[in-house]
């Protein structure tokens, strides 16, 4: 059902004008996230994600604009944390992975428009010292697609693959299902197909350095972390869990002398205990964490759940009316909070 609300080409989430919508929900604070935003073809994300071109990107900042006041990081913290009110429609804008294009195109467009934005960094990623391993996978396409591989190659490549127990119809879509777990094939496979990722590394340069990220600040962006290596909490324990978490959280907050700890969940939180979040928020070691659950109560009341801008490929208008749509239907049948 989720697919056909979404769908560009479904009627329904466009009956009512937004504020009808709001004041139906009572969901007057929204917090979309997006990645990244580029006229470009990026070839570490094109094979997994649809990302939105300049003009897309300032459309839905001129629909938040029109319809939501911005908020920041310290006006969410005091709301969320002190009980602050935020009066009217606001909106909290983030962004995932510490990708270069924040430094490059999106800083420069939100302080035209005057939009606040916080940032979740990798600690592994920064500075361009390691690529998250689904990046890799996309380059791993990228490669296999648009170059001849010998038979021998291919044969090894397929080898590989049914070692590490991933079943495919074709070599593309096995690569899609490469797991955290198997985090150290992409390597093996790159070797194979003459892929240096290092390079890549240096001459692309894909994520913020540090000295670009301290930049942003004096600018008045703020950041956060988003795990060490972006694992998919689900698939990890809850050692790693929380090892991923205050870790990553301390070196940036050390590295960037933050005087506030906040943490993106690097692809969603769904299957993260109760308990790892009262070890995480009782301990102190975060301010605020954020999942990518859409339009969601959530029963951890620091833990806030994001709407991810770049799902379905839509403009954010409609993509904010499904949103609303969905809840109201969720809350026919109660589903709109997360129990955990």
């Amino acid at each position: 059902m989720k697919s056909v609300i979404y769908s560009r080409y479904n009627p329904l989430p466009l009956i009512l004008p937004l504020h009808a919508y709001i004041k139906l929900t009572g969901q007057q604070l929204i917090l979309p996230v997006y990645h990244t935003v580029s006229n470009d073809y990026i070839p570490h994300i094109a094979n997994l994600y649809k990302y939105k071109n300049i003009k897309a990107f300032k459309v839905d900042l001129d629909y938040l604009l029109k319809h939501y006041k911005p908020v920041d990081l310290y006006q969410l913290t005091d709301h969320i944390r002190g009980g602050k009110p935020i009066r009217g429609k606001a909106f909290f804008l983030s962004f995932d992975d510490g990708l270069s294009e924040f430094y490059n195109i999106i800083a420069p467009l939100l302080k035209q428009k005057g939009i606040p934005a916080t940032c979740f960094l990798n600690s592994n990623f920064i500075d361009n010292k390691d690529l998250f391993f689904r990046y890799k996978i996309s380059l791993l396409i990228d490669t296999i697609s648009n170059q001849d591989i010998k038979p021998q190659t291919v044969s090894q490549v397929r080898q590989l693959l049914n070692i590490a127990g991933i079943k495919w119809a074709s070599i593309p879509q096995a690569l899609l299902n490469v797991q955290y777990n198997n985090k150290e094939l992409p390597g093996k496979l790159a070797e194979l197909l003459g892929l240096d990722f290092a390079e890549y590394l240096a001459v692309k340069k894909p994520y913020m350095t540090s000295g670009q990220i301290r930049e942003l600040m004096a600018e008045g962006f703020t950041f956060g972390s988003h795990s060490i290596d972006h694992p998919e909490y689900r698939f990890i324990d809850t050692h790693e869990q929380l090892k991923q978490t205050t870790v990553s959280t301390k070196i940036i907050c050390d590295k960037f002398k933050l005087n506030y700890r906040v943490f993106a969940f690097p692809f969603t939180d769904y299957g993260v205990s109760k308990n790892t979040f009262d070890n995480i928020h009782s301990a102190g070691d975060i301010d605020l964490s954020f999942g990518c659950a859409g339009m969601k109560h959530d029963c951890i009341p620091f833990n806030l759940q994001r709407i991810p801008a770049e799902d379905y490929n839509l403009p954010l208008k409609r993509r904010l009316k499904a949103d609303y749509f969905y809840f109201i239907l969720k809350s026919i049948v109660r589903r709109n909070n997360i129990c955990r």
